[in-house]
């Protein structure tokens, strides 16, 4: 938590749980580049997890933040935020939902996970927990009673690892595909050793992407100036922070494509109690990077 602010300082939050050092560091060259940019004091917020992030908005400790798209669901249903721009990876706004497996697990369809030790990103993670438990649903799995084992991980890298090491016997995570519907990016692709020892089980999506949205309680003349301000981060050539800080390729205004369907899964499968799993909350791995998806 920081102590109470400025009125002129503006405080950028992101979820850090588990993340390393040079992310940090690479967060903070992000900050101080878009207040530059905005010519504007700002100040970071570490939150330890999606669902933090998302209070430290509702009490006003954040300004604006980086959302992943479920976080950014929760908080316009309740008018608290208003979004600034889309993140864009591989020329697209959307990704997907993977289950991968290791390479030589006896899974091969999802029909198989009857039993499994399933592993989760957060509960507010849409391709690490919520597409993939309704999209199991639909096709006649029942997530609440199918697996011998669930939890969360807190990180997508985190997940890759438990699935490569064999402390989970499948895990969700995020990926993107080609037009030709190939798989181009995913979390698997950035930790070393694994893309050769993992598989893709199943995918679901597609699902919209990143936002960073600022709480409407912000002025909008300040809304405004930071949005103006994001935008120019990619028209001025710093697609390599960008990068580094939060692994896309650049920021385009704002994108409300899939966000209507999204918002009816998410309901739907809440009604259907699909997301009150017994997922473990605790995680022994702190010092895996954290990615929001």
């Amino acid at each position: 938590m920081l102590p109470p602010k400025s009125p002129d300082v503006l405080v950028f939050g992101y979820a850090a749980h588990g993340a390393s050092t040079a992310m940090r560091e690479h967060v903070a060259d992000f900050s101080a580049a878009l207040g530059r940019l905005a010519n504007a004091e700002l100040a970071v917020y570490e939150a330890s997890s999606y669902e933090d992030l998302a209070r430290a908005m509702v009490v006003g400790e954040v300004d604006f933040a980086w959302l992943p798209p479920l976080a950014f669901v929760a908080l316009e249903r309740k008018k608290m935020v208003e979004a600034l721009v889309s993140a864009e990876r591989g020329g697209d706004t959307a990704f997907y939902s993977a289950l991968i497996v290791a390479r030589d697990s006896d899974l091969h369809a999802p029909e198989d996970l009857a039993g499994a030790r399933a592993a989760w990103v957060d509960p507010y993670s849409a391709s690490g927990y919520v597409v993939p438990r309704a999209g199991l649903a639909a096709i006649g799995i029942d997530p609440r009673v199918a697996f011998s084992e669930e939890r969360f991980w807190h990180s997508h890298e985190a997940v890759v690892r438990a699935v490569v090491a064999g402390r989970a016997d499948f895990g969700a995570t995020y990926a993107g595909l080609d037009a030709d519907a190939e798989v181009t990016r995913g979390s698997w692709l950035d930790v070393p050793g694994a893309d050769d020892a993992v598989r893709v089980l199943v995918r679901f999506g597609a699902i919209p992407g990143d936002v960073v949205a600022a709480r409407t309680a912000v002025p909008e003349a300040k809304r405004e100036m930071l949005t103006r301000a994001l935008l120019a981060m990619s028209r001025q050539g710093q697609h390599r922070l960008l990068g580094e800080a939060f692994g896309i390729d650049e920021l385009r205004p704002w994108v409300s494509a899939g966000y209507d369907a999204l918002r009816r899964l998410t309901e739907d499968a809440s009604k259907r109690g699909l997301l009150e799993g017994d997922a473990d909350p605790d995680d022994d791995d702190d010092d895996d990077e954290s990615t929001l998806a």
